[in-house]
């Protein structure tokens, strides 16, 4: 074998296997970006506040633009299936900046005689009976009401009494968003009242 030649010193087999290496690199490269691009969100059916525990990331990176003081109030245990009892909505909400406390039906006109609060979170017929006979005066609480799965014609009705509504299943940027709106809704009249007793 003569080198003058122009031949190298390695065998022309190594060319096939560079071109399998990266054609396998490129490859992978391109699953793995599918892969991830497409793992954003998987939901699970049955859940009542769907994307609640969407995990610590998320929540931390939300913090409520308005932090307001909100009560929930729990339907008696005979309600089997409440979306207010979903523990993760409480933590979501906390770690969103939000001072939350938790009370019955029972113990309503106790809570609300002892502190004030911006939002009353509550079932549709919890939500319903605070607005005919709760707290009143200038500052009242707001009531938003968690609708289950509800029909055009009760969505529309519960809008009409009460100043939100929580159609489940929701996200959790769509819960946080309500209640800054809410609260954004509050902060402007109470702007208002100001400027107009001033």
């Amino acid at each position: 074998m003569n080198f003058a030649e122009g031949r190298s010193l390695t065998s022309s087999t190594a060319e096939p296997i560079v071109f399998f290496m990266k054609t396998w690199m490129a490859l992978w490269a391109v699953v793995l970006t599918v892969a991830g691009a497409g793992s954003q969100t998987v939901s699970a059916c049955g859940d009542k506040f769907l994307l609640v525990g969407r995990g610590v990331r998320f929540q931390r990176a939300y913090a409520a633009i308005h932090p307001a003081s909100i009560l929930i109030v729990l339907p008696p245990k005979s309600v089997k299936e409440a979306a207010v009892r979903d523990s993760r909505l409480q933590t979501a909400l906390k770690m969103a900046g939000h001072r939350v406390e938790v009370a019955t039906p029972a113990n309503l006109t106790d809570v609300l005689g002892r502190a004030k609060y911006d939002i009353i979170l509550a079932e549709r017929a919890d939500a319903f009976a605070i607005t005919d006979g709760g707290p009143g005066g200038p500052m009242k609480p707001s009531v938003v009401g968690v609708l289950e799965d509800p029909s055009a014609v009760e969505l529309a009705a519960a809008r009409q009494r009460l100043q939100g509504v929580l159609k489940t299943p929701q996200p959790l940027s769509e819960i946080l968003k309500l209640l800054d709106e809410v609260m954004k809704t509050r902060v402007d009249s109470a702007r208002r009242q100001a400027a107009s007793g001033a």
